[in-house]
């Protein structure tokens, strides 16, 4: 698709928009009218001194066309706000997609309500913006406006001990199988044999680097998050290794989280490993109760086994368990997510988080698409409210919130906690309300810095990180 843009260069802005119409296309750029239009679809985006225009040009003839003035909104935006606003008018009379969060297609729509609240704007007043000119539907300008509060919340708790609080995470980007959803980087061909211990050493001389790090940056540690991949796929006495390394080099004496995300890696033995270097909080995680969806998706254990290591997890002394579920599964019916959430809510875990598939580019699901069975988003809606009002009843309410590119439906991932279980790391890194200190593969360091973000990025790759082996870290002003 071509996307001709006058008199500005928002390029990401006009992407983003057009894809919610659009999803998986293809995009080129131009900043002049061509003297003839070719065949096709084309979108052409022009600021002035008063108005954001948008058109639809489909082959050759203009088949939409919207304007908004950058002074008449009910609220002050920037120009680039407003082309936006104006883009997604345009291509809605063409298309005509349902889409919840109206307009919004960042990732945290609850930080720009975060910020009303800050202003002291009333709820009213934020349930009516989102609704006008934003185009949310009422149900998620509610969910925004539940999650912001809690944010402010919980950051004020992270901020009530420590003037500096610093997140740490650390990843361990393996698994047992990869799942068909799957784009993260988890690899299972590796060339080294021996790339499990290799990995972990140099973890552990990263993890030495970002102790002194976060000296110089003179904070304290509020959090600790063990990510992956799945964590608890090493082999007991790495697993060890790593987490002596985190204890020897961090205060853990804190929210101190694992994911132990596919049932069949715990047993007995790495969870009392676990409990004995401080791990508090631990997610297992099913997806589905569903036997033939977990084949389907590539993952190896069954509802049987989540179970079984829901139980002896308990058993170890953990009082703070969270469980993953994905709404909008290949095959599942709104039967089936509500047999896995009432399942799930029958063990009473302290945390449900509610993803909606994604589609993402790298995986195997968008390469074979046409190989599943995917629902709607009519029938992806029924299946979120059932799993809302299952931890609702169960007395979970939704704390942090963030969506995906080519979600499903174009709807969202929610966090649900009984009260005083949330995770502080969680919100801390989604809200971006504090520094983040990343270790391992594909781990990402995020500065907050008098209020503007930076980001450091590890390389992806298990094998090139263990090879590098260099970190060069230093102290940010």
């Amino acid at each position: 698709m071509i996307c001709i843009l006058i008199n500005h260069n928002f390029v990401n802005e006009v992407q983003t928009v057009t894809q919610l119409f659009f999803p998986g296309g293809s995009f080129e750029f131009v900043h002049e009218t061509p003297d003839e239009y070719p065949a096709g679809c084309i979108v052409k985006t022009e600021i002035t001194e008063s108005a954001a225009i948008a058109h639809v040009i489909q082959d050759g003839n203009t088949s939409a066309e919207y304007a908004l003035s950058l002074e008449a909104l009910p609220i002050h935006l920037s120009p680039r706000r407003v082309l936006m606003l104006a883009l997604y008018h345009a291509l809605q009379q063409i298309v005509g997609v349902y889409t919840p969060w109206g307009a919004l297609t960042g990732i945290r729509p609850s930080k720009m309500v975060r910020e009303w609240l800050d202003e002291s704007w009333s709820n009213e007043k934020i349930i009516e913006t989102m609704q006008n000119p934003f185009c949310c539907t009422v149900e998620k300008a509610s969910l925004a406006l539940d999650v912001a509060k809690a944010e402010r919340n919980i950051t004020s708790q992270i901020y009530s001990e420590t003037a500096n609080p610093i997140g740490i995470y650390v990843s361990v980007p393996f698994c047992p199988t990869r799942c068909v959803y799957c784009s993260f980087n988890v690899n299972h061909n590796f060339a080294s044999k021996d790339i499990y211990s290799q990995y972990v050493a140099t973890a552990i001389q990263e993890c030495k680097a970002q102790a002194q790090r976060l000296q110089q940056l003179g904070g304290t540690v509020s959090s600790i998050y063990v990510g992956g991949g799945t964590p608890t796929v090493l082999p007991e006495n790495l697993l060890e290794q790593l987490l002596d390394a985190i204890g020897t080099n961090f205060d853990t004496r804190v929210e101190y989280s694992v994911e132990a995300g596919r049932p069949d890696t715990l047993t007995k033995s790495k969870l009392a490993t676990l409990r004995h270097y401080g791990v508090n909080r631990i997610a297992v995680n099913p997806q589905t109760l569903n036997d033939s969806t977990l084949s389907t998706i590539g993952r190896k254990h069954t509802a049987a086994d989540f179970f079984n290591a829901f139980s002896i997890t308990r058993e170890a002394g953990f009082t703070c368990i969270n469980t993953d579920v994905i709404v909008g599964l290949p095959g599942e019916t709104t039967g089936d997510v509500r047999r896995t959430m009432e399942g799930i809510a029958a063990l009473s875990p302290e945390n449900i988080t509610v993803h909606t598939l994604a589609v993402k580019r790298a995986s195997h699901l968008n390469e074979a698409r046409a190989e599943y069975a995917l629902p709607n988003a009519n029938i992806t809606e029924e299946m979120l409210a059932i799993a809302n009002a299952t931890c609702t009843n169960a007395g979970l309410f939704p704390y942090y919130l963030y969506r995906q590119k080519n979600m499903v439906g174009m709807f969202e991932n929610v966090g649900y906690s009984k009260p005083g279980n949330e995770c502080l790391y969680n919100v801390g890194m989604m809200a971006e309300t504090q520094t983040i200190l990343g270790i391992g593969a594909g781990a990402v360091s995020k500065f907050i810095e008098n209020g503007k973000i930076t980001r450091e990025f590890n390389v992806k790759n298990p094998e090139i990180y263990v090879q590098r082996n260099i970190f060069g870290l230093t102290a940010r002003p």
